[in-house]
């Protein structure tokens, strides 16, 4: 199995460019564009290689990694990627899109000998730029594992869910749900015992010792919230698409749209005490 060194990036944003870093940092070959040029110079500036175009990057590349902001944004992108990428090429779409768009474009992807992976990524933008990613990944086995080491640059866990493409969107949907469920429940839950008079900040160190623990308790404090209406919106068309209904997903949506990051932040101000040993 041909072994790949040269890695292109599609999206030098919040993700996609420390992402890249960590590529360079683990021997690989980066080319990217984006349409921001501080992107573009920022990409340059840690030794990567910044093109004028998509084609460009696709043309020199031997796998072309997606991180732009939606479907309709990968659709456009992936559709210029196959238009020059040649036969061989892994097309990896990290973006968190519908399953059924990179179904879509995986058709479109084998007609041109194209090989298509999905690797939507979780945990945001902290971990990104600490290279500390999980990764979802979907499609052939001997795809994912010619794209193991790349993965291994950006993520500490990476998971192949299953054979065909789409699967990786799974996990990452079932993720966002579970995650912005648990923020939602956190908060709800230290704001009550605020009013009850028990301090949200011992709680919360309490609570962490047990059955309650969760990323979204012990990460409440740097829960940005920027993208939980694109995800939760995202995974009621999914689930529509699938002729499922998601009841509580509703209920997170709505309620979710009444937080703000210092709702978060003033519910964890005060120090934890961890000395504090709950009982069972």
């Amino acid at each position: 199995m041909q072994k790949i060194s040269s890695v292109g990036i599609l999206g030098l944003g919040r993700m996609g460019l420390p992402m890249g870093r960590h590529l360079l940092r683990a021997g690989f070959t980066v080319r990217g564009f984006d349409p921001h040029a501080p992107q573009q110079a920022a990409l340059s500036e840690a030794g990567g290689i910044a093109l004028r175009s998509v084609s460009a990057v696709a043309r020199q590349s031997e796998a072309v990694l997606i991180m732009v902001a939606d479907d309709a944004q990968v659709k456009d992108v992936t559709a210029g990627v196959l238009e020059a990428a040649k036969p061989g090429t892994v097309l990896i779409i990290s973006s968190t899109v519908k399953p059924s768009t990179c179904r879509e474009v995986a058709a479109a992807a084998e007609k041109r000998g194209v090989k298509v992976l999905d690797a939507p990524v979780a945990r945001g933008q902290r971990a990104a730029e600490e290279g500390t990613l999980t990764v979802f990944a979907g499609g052939e086995r001997a795809t994912f594992e010619r794209c193991r080491l790349i993965f291994d640059a950006f993520g500490k866990e990476v998971v192949h869910i299953d054979e065909h493409v789409g699967s990786g969107q799974v996990a990452k949907l079932a993720n966002n749900l579970i995650l912005w469920a648990g923020v939602v429940a956190v908060h709800e839950s230290l704001a009550l015992a605020e009013r009850l008079g028990v301090s949200p900040a011992r709680l919360r160190a309490a609570l962490q010792h047990g059955s309650a623990d969760s990323y979204a308790l012990r990460e409440l404090h740097l829960v940005s919230l920027t993208w939980p209406h694109k995800d939760l919106e995202q995974a009621s068309e999914v689930a529509a698409e699938a002729g499922a209904d998601l009841p509580l997903a509703k209920c997170v949506e709505a309620l979710i749209r009444t937080l703000t990051r210092e709702d978060l932040r003033r519910l964890t101000d005060s120090p934890q005490d961890t000395t504090h040993t709950p009982t069972e």
